[in-house]
């Protein structure tokens, strides 16, 4: 049964939650889905393998409000915030995809890792922001991918520093 919770700001946003107990899975989409894309995943498995999972609808999406405000990243990871807030939730493993991991990077830019135990990043781009080498678009290149898994080998400093870069930073004025 969709459930609702208000944002600090007033947005409705709608959930489903499955199970009452264990530990506590926090489903978020990427952009143009709804919590409804992870469906299958819960009743395949994950809603019956004694978690507590929470699938939500961010702003803008499925039967979460829109309004005309809102609509960037960082807001979304407040949403998120608002979330666990809301639900009084705890040790929280989130499992993000494609836009939602970007949401989950946000959150911990803005709020660290408070209420959270992990994070999982499924379908993420491989580069958020355009560079001057960077022409392959969100999809990247398989035989670079396995050029940059070798040097992850042997110098995973130098892949998660370029990663820091390219994930976590944030231009201000």
């Amino acid at each position: 049964m969709t459930q609702h919770i208000t944002t600090n700001d007033g947005v409705c946003l709608a959930y489903d939650q499955y199970g009452d107990s264990g530990p506590v899975v926090v489903l978020i989409h990427g952009w143009s889905g709804s919590r409804k894309y992870f469906s299958r995943n819960v009743s395949e498995g994950l809603g019956n393998s004694g978690c507590r999972v929470y699938a939500y609808d961010q702003r803008f999406h499925g039967q979460s409000g829109s309004p005309s405000y809102g609509f960037h990243v960082a807001r979304l990871a407040a949403d998120l915030r608002d979330v666990l807030e809301a639900l009084n939730l705890e040790e929280v493993t989130v499992v993000g995809t494609s836009m939602g991991c970007a949401v989950i990077w946000s959150y911990m830019e803005l709020f660290g890792t408070t209420r959270l135990k992990q994070a999982v990043f499924v379908d993420q781009a491989p580069l958020q922001d355009p560079k001057p080498d960077w022409s392959l678009g969100s999809k990247g290149n398989p035989s670079q991918l396995a050029k940059d898994m070798q040097q992850g080998v042997t110098d995973m400093a130098a892949v998660a520093a370029g990663n820091a870069e390219s994930c976590l930073r944030m231009e201000l004025p």
